[in-house]
């Protein structure tokens, strides 16, 4: 299971492990190049930071690391005072940056590569695979129906989506636990 780049990760594995992988759960998110295809005017918008944040040569670090707070906003009403402390942690530690800064950068070479490959080539995760999104996320608004999308890379998709913003595990846990249990539970 992954959220958001998280989903990216679990992506890779399910497609070079067919064996070793049951089942998929990703959240918010399409392949990373099926993203990048898509690239226009309202993308780049929406997801400039991509671009800020995959530039080699640590522009984005050194600007992070300089007020990381102003950077990521938060507040811990929206995901809970215990996670949120966290975030602030993770945030305010310079690995931790630049750890997220490399993967935007492998999101924009290496992984794509490893996308439109698969895509080229029609491979197609082989386990049963649910898609779940965020209602008031903006997945629609770049996508379209993700579904779509998703039915050219897997095999067994089902898909649905919760009401919440971007950080669904934290924002509505209750409906995303239900949705993996009648997933899991099949």
């Amino acid at each position: 299971m992954g959220h958001d780049r998280g989903s990216y990760v679990a992506l890779r594995l399910a497609l070079e492990h067919p064996r070793r992988v049951e089942r998929l759960i990703l959240l918010d998110s399409v392949p990373i190049g099926e993203a990048l295809a898509r690239v226009d005017a309202t993308f780049a918008r929406s997801w400039w930071h991509w671009f800020f944040l995959g530039q080699p040569n640590k522009p984005a670090e050194r600007v992070i690391s300089a007020n990381p707070l102003a950077w990521y906003g938060g507040h811990p009403d929206a995901v809970g005072e215990r996670n949120y402390l966290d975030y602030l942690a993770a945030i305010s530690n310079p690995a931790t940056v630049h750890a997220m800064c490399e993967d935007y950068r492998a999101g924009l070479s290496i992984d794509r590569t490893h996308d439109d490959v698969d895509a080229a080539a029609g491979t197609r995760v082989q386990c049963p695979t649910l898609v779940l999104w965020s209602e008031r996320d903006d997945m629609f608004d770049l996508y379209g129906d993700a579904t779509t999308i998703w039915n050219r890379w897997t095999t067994q998709l089902k898909t649905g989506s919760i009401d919440s913003d971007h950080h669904v595990a934290e924002e509505a846990p209750q409906a995303l636990a239900q949705k993996i249990l009648e997933f899991a539970l099949v």
